[in-house]
């Protein structure tokens, strides 16, 4: 049963109250009464679990930022470049120096060749491996020689690519 449906309910009972009290059945009409506004107070309830669910699957469904908002990366950024399929190794001209290929905007990983989009597809497996993995000892003795490099690329506070030492 829909909403609107519950509410023409609760104005029925209305018009039910109405006549019980005109009778002078005031215990029946408190009654009736009663049932409307418990009607009512249901209709909202859903409705408003309804708006709820509404608003959160909106902010859920939106993009993410796959267009810069900074001015300065605006100003690199060219929607319409389509190099990437014709160099697999193609980095356009808004990647940021110094970072690996998956901490690139998403804007970036939308422009960048089909090699870089593989290593970050490869860093990221890496990362969601090695965070579900028992221990972190279990990782790095059970890590591939890629999966260590791919875990040892780290950026220092100006952003330049820099290798961590395994200890």
């Amino acid at each position: 049963m829909n909403t609107q449906e519950t509410r023409k309910e609760a104005n029925a009972l209305l018009g039910q109250a109405e006549s019980a009290l005109t009778d002078g059945k005031v215990e029946e009409f408190d009654k009736i009464i009663a049932d409307a506004t418990t009607k009512m107070a249901e209709a909202d309830k859903v409705d408003a679990a309804a708006s709820q669910l509404k608003k959160l699957q909106g902010e859920f469904q939106k993009p993410l930022n796959t267009v810069p908002i900074a001015s300065s990366d605006v100003a690199m950024y060219d929607p319409n470049d389509k190099t990437r399929t014709i160099k697999a190794n193609y980095k356009p001209s808004s990647w940021v120096k110094g970072m690996p290929a998956s901490a690139q905007p998403m804007w970036v990983q939308e422009q960048m060749g089909i090699t870089q989009k593989e290593e970050a597809q490869f860093q990221t497996d890496t990362f969601v491996k090695w965070l579900r993995s028992p221990s972190d000892n279990e990782f790095w003795k059970s890590a591939s020689a890629d999966e260590v490099k791919a875990m040892q690329e780290e950026t220092d506070a100006e952003g330049l690519k820099v290798s961590a030492l395994v200890s």
